[in-house]
């Protein structure tokens, strides 16, 4: 591709518009011949200072925000936002004619793209997502890299956002495919990288804001900042009422058209849909009524937990502001299934029956533990026990407040491990303690595959098991790196066990 075919849209002049472009990166151990450089600043590395090493490699541009020494460039002011255009346009603009539906915020980012997914694929549209747990064109798998849609770790794992390179390239994946509707999370992270800017969504949805990340972003307004950014090119916003970060959008935007959603029936005359006549159905899901001045009608869903009321209320919302009638909407979100990872209950075959209900959840932070737990308690007959630990290397100041939130609502407590990537797994769990009540029930098991057989044989029946922190994942990471570790055939084999023990 010609190089002013990629500049297009962005600050960079040149005055070699002709030159032909074979590939793009910003890892200088990976340019070739023809490569176009970019040189990014990250936490741990500095592009600039590798923009010799990649002309030697056979870079024939190289584009920064500071000049290199001895060096011919092209500048920019900001390398991150010229990083996402010139990948849209590389990619040939995948997203243009999409329809463009982005979720941000701290919990129910998945499982509002998968709700909104299964809506308007109802609808008869053919639907990407790009989530945490992974891209999808239709039901088939969209490759996202060897380092799960990074660029430039050296460590494998999936990217909630991925780096401009992968979230385009899928994104042209899907427009090959035939996708007309495109569904993606946006992290606070990715939105402080300028990761998709080159997007405009039609719709964006901002679902909840609870500290998280606070050691990439310092404070919580700082965290909001980066959170609200993703309204600046959203042509309609969706926003959670009841939450006190995400009800200031509207005042924040004011030309902009952003509705407002709320659990609380008390605001049914100043929110744009209320949910009102809210009612659990246990094991089988939630109920409410849908109420806006569009339509009124009783929205039935499987999900369990009053927070899949505000995700799924936030989902019907949006669909039905984009097109979609709200009858179709109605009748998908009776229909859909659960998420992967997200309150997933664990199936037992007949051959390996369990006295208790065991869940997966990917809750790990202390918000989204607490809405997990809330929504066990709802429907639970004898004991809740929870099973959870923190990850390494990310905020440690949640740790103690965890076992906090577990302890609020669990019965019995099991404090293990959960990707300690390169700290003292002891460590963790020693700050994880801080904020426990050692008077309560409770153990500690530090190795998770231990914890999670000795969950299943302190259970008893009618008791309910959930296992927080590693949702759809299926691997734990260590020093060591990246191990297979599936928790439902985990939990599958220590039932068999527990029900068979001479075998």
């Amino acid at each position: 591709m010609k190089l002013g075919e990629i500049l297009r849209g962005t600050d960079v002049r040149t005055d070699a518009p002709e030159l032909e472009i074979s590939g793009i990166t910003s890892d200088s151990r990976r340019v070739r011949p023809g490569f176009l450089f970019l040189c990014l600043r990250g936490g741990r590395h500095d592009g600039h200072f590798h923009a010799g090493q990649a002309k030697e490699n056979g870079a024939v541009c190289v584009i920064g925000e500071t000049p290199a020494d001895g060096m011919n460039m092209l500048l920019t002011a900001s390398a991150r936002e010229t990083e996402s255009v010139v990948w849209y346009n590389f990619t040939g603009r995948p997203t243009d004619g999409m329809t463009k539906i982005a979720v941000t915020g701290t919990a129910g980012k998945t499982s509002v793209v998968f709700t909104m997914r299964h809506i308007f694929r109802s609808a008869g549209h053919h639907v990407g997502v790009i989530t945490t747990i992974s891209a999808l064109a239709g039901n088939d798998p969209v490759p996202l890299g060897e380092c799960g849609g990074s660029s430039v770790s050296d460590l494998a794992g999936a990217m909630t956002t991925p780096d401009p390179e992968y979230f385009f390239g899928a994104a042209a994946e899907m427009k090959a495919r035939g996708c007309d509707t495109l569904i993606y999370e946006a992290s606070s992270q990715s939105l402080l990288l300028h990761k998709t800017d080159a997007v405009r969504p039609d719709a964006a949805i901002f679902t909840n804001l609870s500290p998280e990340h606070l050691d990439c972003h310092g404070t919580m307004e700082e965290y909001f900042a980066a959170k609200a950014r993703l309204m600046e090119s959203a042509k309609l916003g969706i926003t959670n009422a009841d939450d006190p970060y995400m009800s200031r959008l509207p005042e924040m935007f004011p030309r902009k058209t952003v509705l407002t959603c709320s659990c609380d029936p008390a605001r049914v005359s100043d929110t744009d849909v209320c949910a009102i006549r809210i009612a659990s159905r246990g094991a089988d899901g939630m109920e409410y009524v849908y109420f806006s001045d569009e339509a009124v009608f009783r929205i039935r869903t499987p999900l369990i937990g009053r927070h899949s009321v505000v995700n799924t209320m936030q989902a019907a919302l949006c669909a039905i502001r984009l097109g979609t009638d709200p009858m179709t909407v109605k009748e998908a979100l009776a229909d859909m299934s659960g998420v992967d990872g997200r309150l997933c209950r664990i199936r037992f075959p007949k051959d390996c029956g369990s006295s208790a209900d065991v869940f997966i959840d990917y809750a790990h932070t202390p918000d989204s533990l607490a809405a997990a737990l809330a929504a066990l308690m709802e429907i639970k007959r004898e004991r809740l026990i929870v099973l959870f630990g923190c990850g390494g290397d990310r905020d440690r100041t949640k740790r103690p407040k965890m076992a906090e939130t577990a302890q609020k609502y669990a019965d019995f407590v099991i404090v293990t491990g959960d990707n300690p990537r390169t700290e003292d797994p002891m460590r963790i769990l020693d700050e994880i303690m801080q904020g426990l009540d050692r008077t309560k029930p409770h153990a500690v098991i530090p190795d998770r595959r231990d914890a999670i057989r000795f969950a299943v044989n302190e259970a008893r029946e009618g008791d309910l098991i959930l296992l927080a922190g590693k949702g759809h994942e299926k691997y734990e990471i260590n020093a060591d790196g990246k191990h297979p570790f599936d928790e439902e055939r985990i939990v599958l084999e220590a039932v068999r066990e527990k029900n068979n023990p001479q075998s």
